[in-house]
């Protein structure tokens, strides 16, 4: 069942609706615009190729359609305000009414509300507004935003949701001790170590390919305005006869690598601009952004597992970036929607210490020099160089045949593909921990980077193993584990271990009573 469902109000109750500011109508307009560069700029991509090579005096349609879709923004978004209403009853729910040509009724519990953020949007700030972001189920469909609410109210409707929560679940939530001291953890990144997250990152991929299309008017371009000069300084200064369409793309590259390191940057630094995270009271909360000012809070209880991970521009700078996932339904495509909410605490870019650091706040035993890993057995690393390395090399060999160096291309191909299985085979790994009566599993993977994932076995979905004929034959079984942030997959390993796992997981799942939700 849904945590965020349409449903009707029942007649015989009096429903006080709210409104929200009148400047929430720039929220809306914002709003509505990013969906539209996000998701419709995409779908328009066939119109717009049709436009640029087809369509004659294109400054003045140009202006026409971006005059047209500016008003239309702007009377969609203030359609919206004026029907967008909300309201907290005396049953302990939210209920939102919104909708222009479609209208929803939404009713949100407290009961199933995981988070209370508060975001801070630049253009709220003079008139001291945000927006207050209610997550009902870790995921971007299932939130809740009310814009441009006082930063009091929505402070208040935090704490009267949590109030609710904790009532209703007094054996979950254990109060502290009196005389136990809460001690605050807290860490703060540079703007410069986000920037180097954006070198990490590929969020400009996207951006990237939405120019795909106009490579060619590119080219063309640069050959009219800049490559024919080019030439001139290469033949006159240097005697060198360049190929003006060889520098057109050769200077198209560059600048393209350049436009993805510049997005790539200014897009971590308007997310993760002066980050601070703060721990303390069993809950973290976190405070990033340029634009807008994002405030997440999350209770270590709804951690399902901690990733570490690290790609080559990572292993390069000596950083890693660590991911906080709480429940995403599973799933590939349920575990892709996670990765993109705003509501997973990301922390973009850590040195080693730091991520021992913080994940000694939740794991006091955690110490990433001291895991002692064990690998899959041989016999994955025999069966993947069979697979990947022997028979590529092979049919290149055979693609080959008519050319005089094809061993040496075969040779080549099976030295470079058995690297790679032997650095994956080097990279797996699993290590279990016990610490004060909870057991604890970490498990390594990667190729080039490498992926850590941390997690507590109570908090497992599911455990069972997986074997074909020469595995059985080898007493081998390959292991996996579902959480509720994703899947764990251990291949190869010996039968009485992977057995072991599975039954213990299970038991600590059937006898652990703590919450994991």
């Amino acid at each position: 069942m849904s945590d965020l469902n349409p449903s009707p109000v029942d007649a015989t109750k009096t429903v006080m609706w709210q409104k929200v500011s009148p400047w929430a109508l720039v929220y809306f307009v914002v709003h509505f615009g990013m969906r539209f560069i996000r998701d419709g700029i995409f779908n328009l991509l066939p119109i717009m190729i049709v436009f640029v090579t087809q369509v004659e005096n294109k400054l003045f349609w140009g202006q026409i359609a971006g005059a047209l879709a500016i008003v239309a923004l702007l009377v969609y978004s203030f359609l919206y305000y004026r029907s967008f209403r909300y309201s907290l009853t005396d049953d302990n729910e939210i209920l939102l009414n919104k909708g222009v040509f479609k209208k929803e009724r939404l009713t949100l519990k407290f009961a199933r509300v995981q988070n209370v953020n508060i975001a801070e949007p630049f253009y709220f700030t003079p008139v001291k507004l945000v927006n207050c972001i209610f997550d009902a189920a870790g995921s971007v469909s299932q939130e809740v935003i009310l814009p441009g609410i006082t930063k009091e109210y929505a402070l208040q409707m935090r704490k009267q949701i949590f109030a609710f929560k904790a009532q209703q679940q007094p054996e979950i939530n254990t109060p502290q001790q009196s005389d136990e001291v809460v001690t605050e953890n807290s860490l703060f990144i540079t703007n410069k170590e986000i920037a180097k997250f954006g070198l990490m990152s590929n969020m400009a991929i996207l951006a990237l390919a939405a120019i795909a299309p106009f490579i060619n008017i590119a080219i063309d371009f640069l050959e009219k305005k800049l490559i024919v000069k080019m030439e001139g300084f290469y033949q006159q200064e240097l005697g060198i006869i360049a190929n003006a369409t060889l520098l057109a793309i050769i200077t198209l590259i560059v600048l393209l690598v350049f436009l993805a390191i510049f997005l790539s940057v200014g897009m971590s630094l308007i997310r993760f601009y002066n980050f601070e995270l703060y721990f303390k009271g069993q809950k973290f909360k976190r405070i990033a952004g340029l634009l807008e000012r994002h405030q997440l809070s999350m209770s270590l209880d709804k951690v399902q597992s901690i990733v570490i991970k690290q790609n080559l521009v990572a292993r390069l700078l000596k950083r890693f970036t660590v991911d906080f996932l709480q429940a995403s339904g599973g799933g590939v495509i349920a575990g892709a929607a996670a990765k993109k909410n705003k509501q997973t605490l990301v922390l973009p870019v850590l040195s080693t210490e730091q991520v021992d650091s913080v994940c000694q706040w939740i794991y006091p035993w955690f110490n990433s020099k001291k895991l002692i890993f064990k690998r899959p057995e041989r016999a994955l690393l025999y069966k993947n160089l069979i697979v990947y390395a022997l028979l590529p090399s092979v049919l290149a060999a055979i693609f080959c045949f008519s050319m005089s160096f094809n061993v040496w291309i075969s040779l080549g191909v099976f030295a470079a593909f058995s690297t790679l299985v032997v650095l994956s085979y080097q990279r797996y790994g699993y290590y279990l921990h016990e610490d004060n009566g909870r057991f604890y599993m970490v498990v390594r993977k990667g190729l080039i980077g490498v992926h850590y994932r941390v997690f507590e076995l109570y908090k497992a979905q599911s455990a069972h193993t997986v074997s074909t004929h020469l595995m059985r034959k080898s007493s081998l079984k390959s292991l996996y584990i579902q959480l509720a942030s994703g899947s764990v997959f251990v291949p190869y390993i010996k039968q009485q271990d992977a057995n072991f796992i599975v039954d213990f997981t299970i038991k600590q799942v059937e006898s652990n009573t703590r919450s994991w939700m």
